[in-house]
């Protein structure tokens, strides 16, 4: 592997110059005001985002700030504010090029953010990817002069009043659709009763075999929400992921596959279909319920989620690991 290998200027196929051979990437955060975007699936803390930072569920109200930086006027585009981000070398993913130069430009620790998804602008032959991603609060950062000028948290309802990068300029009304975070909310009995796999003989069993799916579905992401989702497209959302389970299958939640923590396993202390309804209600940010009970799945929308049928995530499941 070549470090810096992705240094240098590129033409794509519309004829534009771009730097980076093999791309660019770029890490875009977004931190609620209050600092409440963290509240686990339980309520207790850490997981799933909790709606009261103000704001719309999809990021596009106020209350919520992202994380921009100004580039060096010897720089080109010098003065214009923009995501960190820069040149992607040869063997890195998006992802990885996107929280390297975020730690190089801002000094943002990778573990300080949770990524929700990657949405691509693609020129033929180069694009550049913004790696969207979640922060509980706003915290302190330090620009590096060499690239940039000054960086700080701006309220995502004055974003446009700065001079903005061009592409970042042009990419902002839809990434500012896609700031908020999506959980699935998964009704495990409902799904597990749709998969032709003597389930009915261990319901435990049945149960483990989703959770781990779940797990792997967690850790590679989403290639594409159902249309009922309402949530723009982006190549990959990172979802957080609630499986309820009830009854005798709630013995699943002993043990199971690792998902990085992106997979919350709730045993319901009553009714599924209730635990699973107080959870549409209760966190934040997208919530897309799967289930195809459909007085679950009316509850749900009248609680602002949206809901899919299992046939959806069961496709979801089986497309296996993103190449």
């Amino acid at each position: 592997m070549t470090v810096r290998d992705g240094n240098g200027w590129k033409r794509c196929d519309l004829g534009h110059r771009h730097w980076g051979r093999f791309g660019a990437a770029g890490l875009l955060v977004a931190a609620p005001e209050n600092g409440s975007a963290g509240r686990a699936a339980d309520g207790s803390g850490g997981g799933a985002a909790d709606d009261s930072g103000g704001g719309a569920a999809d990021g596009t109200g106020g209350g919520w700030f992202i994380l921009l930086h100004e580039r060096n006027h010897w720089v080109s585009y010098g003065g214009t504010w923009g995501p960190p981000g820069g040149a992607r070398d040869s063997h890195e993913s998006a992802v990885t090029a996107a929280l390297r130069e975020a730690a190089e430009e801002c000094g943002i620790r990778p573990e300080a953010v949770t990524l929700n998804g990657v949405f691509s602008d693609d020129h033929g032959g180069w694009a550049y990817q913004t790696v969207l991603a979640t922060a509980p609060a706003p915290f302190r950062v330090v620009a590096d002069r060499d690239e940039a000028a000054a960086v700080a948290w701006v309220p995502v309802d004055e974003v446009e009043r700065l001079r903005l990068h061009p592409a970042f300029a042009g990419q902002w009304p839809a990434l500012r659709k896609a700031l908020a975070p999506l959980t699935l909310i998964v009704d495990a009995a409902n799904v597990v009763g749709s998969r032709p796999d003597g389930w009915w003989g261990d319901r435990a069993g049945a149960a483990a075999r989703l959770r781990d799916d779940l797990a792997g579905l967690a850790a590679r992401g989403v290639s594409e929400l159902p249309d009922s989702a309402g949530a723009p497209a982006l190549d990959t959302w990172f979802p957080r992921i609630v499986m309820v389970l009830e009854g005798a299958a709630a013995r699943a939640a002993d043990d199971g596959a690792a998902s990085g923590g992106r997979l919350d396993v709730v045993r319901a202390k009553g009714s599924g279909d209730d635990e699973i309804a107080a959870l549409a209600a209760r966190l934040g940010g997208r919530r897309l319920v799967v289930t195809a009970d459909r007085e679950l799945r009316e509850r749900c929308l009248a609680a602002g989620a949206a809901v899919a049928g299992p046939r959806w995530l069961l496709a979801e499941l089986e497309d296996g690991p993103a190449s």
